[in-house]
């Protein structure tokens, strides 16, 4: 029987160089992995997709390629309640979007914080309005936000004149008795006006482009209960009467655990002789004289305005609001 051929060398280390660079000196990088995160509580619920939501501040770490497209809200934190007849605080921002795909392969492979605003705590000083909630971010850049997402925190409500018994032509200062705006870019919702009727000038915080305006002090049940908070889907104009809050809106791919009954960014209830309702989706009522105290403030991450305090008593303190959150969702295949 005759040699069986061997084949040519010099074509086998051809064959070799092509597929591993091996035998050159060369080293051929690995192929990049399949897209996966990590960060915040992770969820895969078999529908098809995998969830993230950041109910802390953390990171949110990527790796592999190609990227995918991910669907995301971030809720700014909740505007704290106003001092005495108090306006509600403002639901933070309610800020939905998608990265499409490309973006996430430009934004390439690494660690992109997270950053969760806090509520804003509720006024316990004569005639000063609630703080405004914190801002939520996420760091990861975008064609049109190279420095990342943004959602700002609600409207601080009104809080009360403090001018005395009979009050001044003036109605108050503007600064205090007015509902705490949430200005662009990225705002959300205005907290409610301080609630006494000779405030005539009062109006409710403006709003930034996701949320509404808070409203003038309530009508009902009392003319000396303040203004309900914007929320993510209603609230204001902020001439209008309103003692309730506006409420929040909701993704239509969040998970039924999150947010109140899957809803963020509702208005605090003013407080005052009577009380308004928390708008849904976090706001917290307002407070009566026979409110329990301490009182709920806003839900935590749901980014939900702090009610307004009462007009007497140990409640005449103002809520704080809740917390924001970050959500994200991208397929699992």
């Amino acid at each position: 029987m005759g040699i069986r051929s061997q084949g040519d060398p010099a074509q086998s280390y051809d064959d070799v160089f092509a597929d591993t660079g091996k035998g050159t000196g060369v080293v051929v990088p690995a192929a990049a992995g399949p897209f996966s995160a990590t960060g915040g509580t992770k969820t895969t619920p078999g529908d098809g997709y995998i969830y993230h939501i950041f109910t802390s501040s953390g990171v949110m770490t990527i790796s592999g390629s190609p990227g995918v497209e991910m669907n995301y809200v971030l809720v700014g934190g909740g505007g704290g309640g106003g001092w005495d007849r108090g306006g509600g605080g403002g639901g933070g921002a309610f800020v939905p979007g998608t990265l499409p795909a490309p973006h996430v392969t430009t934004a390439g492979a690494g660690t992109f914080p997270v950053s969760i605003g806090s509520g804003g705590t509720g006024s316990t000083t004569t005639a000063t309005r609630g703080v405004n909630g914190g801002d939520t971010s996420w760091a990861i850049p975008t064609p049109t936000s190279p420095t990342g997402l943004l959602a700002k925190g609600g409207g601080g409500g009104g809080g009360g004149p403090g001018q005395g018994n009979p009050p001044s032509p003036s109605g108050g200062s503007s600064l205090t008795s007015s509902g705490g705006p949430s200005a662009d870019p990225f705002g959300g919702s205005g907290g409610g006006s301080e609630g006494s009727t000779w405030g005539t000038s009062n109006r409710g915080g403006g709003s930034g482009t996701y949320g509404n305006p808070g409203f003038k002090f309530g009508t009902s049940p009392s003319p000396y209960t303040g203004g309900g908070g914007g929320g993510a889907s209603t609230g204001g104009p902020d001439n209008t009467g309103n003692c309730n809050g506006g409420n929040g809106s909701s993704p239509p791919w969040a998970l039924p655990t999150w947010g109140d009954s899957m809803k963020f960014s509702g208005g605090g209830g003013g407080g005052g002789n009577g009380a308004g309702t928390g708008g849904e989706g976090g706001g917290a009522a307002g407070r009566s004289p026979t409110t329990a105290d301490p009182a709920p403030g806003g839900d935590a991450n749901t980014g939900g305005g702090g009610g307004g305090g009462s007009g007497g008593g140990s409640t005449v303190n103002g809520t704080p609001g809740g917390s924001g959150v970050v959500m994200i969702r991208y397929s699992a295949s």
